[in-house]
């Protein structure tokens, strides 16, 4: 993984490298869509996807590809999750949230890190089978807290 300098970070413990990819699921606020593109481009993460955009968000995409280019980062839009599991090819799924099974932790490989971009928590029905129900913070503080967090968290 690149840093917006240009020089390689390596993230995780031991020698192993950790490769995040941030996906926010079902976005159609522009402000939420760009706060969270902001956080992840912020933490040195390179690639954000968009999966099930719609509404204002999908009209006005172009804000994000601009936000991106200007950061050094990149953005890939899938249909659903499961498109984006068969491209990304993750090691691990974390679905992000203010309840979880556990708290995030570090993982190795390539981690997707799913947020929900309408501050909802998922549905069984709509993760794959091999996701992992994750918090940063146990109380409901929005998706892009629990983002924030969450990379300081991984990233830490």
């Amino acid at each position: 993984m690149r840093s917006s300098e240009g020089t390689d970070i390596k993230i995780g413990l031991s020698n192993a490298a950790m490769d995040i990819v941030v996906a926010a699921y079902n976005v159609s606020s522009v402000p939420k869509m760009l706060e969270l593109a902001k956080i992840t481009y912020g933490f040195g993460i390179r690639r954000f996807a968009l999966i099930k955009v719609f509404g204002a968000a999908a009209q006005q995409i172009g804000d994000l590809f601009k936000l991106a280019f200007k950061l050094g980062g990149e953005v890939l839009v899938f249909n659903d999750i499961n498109d984006a599991v068969e491209v990304l090819k993750p090691d691990v799924v974390y679905a992000l949230g203010s309840k979880g099974a556990k708290p995030v932790e570090q993982a190795e490989g390539r981690l997707l890190l799913l947020v929900h971009g309408a501050d909802l928590p998922f549905s069984p029905r709509e993760l794959p089978p091999s996701a992992v129900a994750v918090y940063a913070v146990e109380k409901d503080i929005g998706s892009a807290g629990q983002l924030a967090i969450a990379l300081y968290k991984l990233l830490g």
